[in-house]
Formats: C-alpha cells, sequence, structure tokens
C-alpha cells in the first residue's frame, strides 16, 4: 500500500481509495482517521462526524442516524455509503 500526500488531499492507493479535505492516516490496511470525516476498516465502513462507527460488526447508531453494516448501507449526515462494496 502506499500513501499520497498533495496539500489537503491524501489517497490511499491499494485495495482502496480515499480522498479527504484534510490528512489521512494509513495503518497497516487498517483504520483510518482523519478531522471527523469518514474512514475505512478492513474492508468495511466508519463514518465520523463527531462520533466514530464501528467496522466489522453489525451495526451502529451515530447522531440519531441509522448505520446499518453488513452486505448493507450506512446513512449519515445526508450522505450514503455502501458496505461491503466501498
Amino acid at each position: 500500500m502506499q500513501l499520497y500526500v498533495t496539500g489537503k488531499d491524501a489517497a490511499v492507493l491499494g485495495k482502496v481509495a480515499f480522498t479527504l479535505d484534510e490528512a489521512l492516516i494509513l495503518v497497516n490496511e487498517s483504520l483510518i482517521l482523519v478531522n471527523e470525516s469518514l474512514i475505512l476498516v478492513n474492508e468495511s465502513l466508519i463514518l465520523a462526524d463527531e462520533s466514530l462507527i464501528l467496522a466489522d460488526e453489525p451495526l451502529i447508531l451515530v447522531n440519531e442516524s441509522l448505520i446499518l453494516v453488513n452486505e448493507s448501507l450506512i446513512l449519515a449526515d445526508e450522505s450514503l455509503i455502501l458496505v461491503n462494496d466501498a
């Protein structure tokens, strides 16, 4: 895996790719957290916005927004995210 940072954007190349407004940190193909933004963990999605979500398990609730994980979708902050097909 490789990590590229350009200005305020960062992209992880390998199994997955992300583009964030700030910076991003890659840890052994695992957890990544960036300024209350969304990240991926072990092929599972994690959405963070003053809240943290789980990856690698069933469902989660964040800011009164439902988040369903496991070949499902995640809805939070008027944003739709596919899990397992991200």
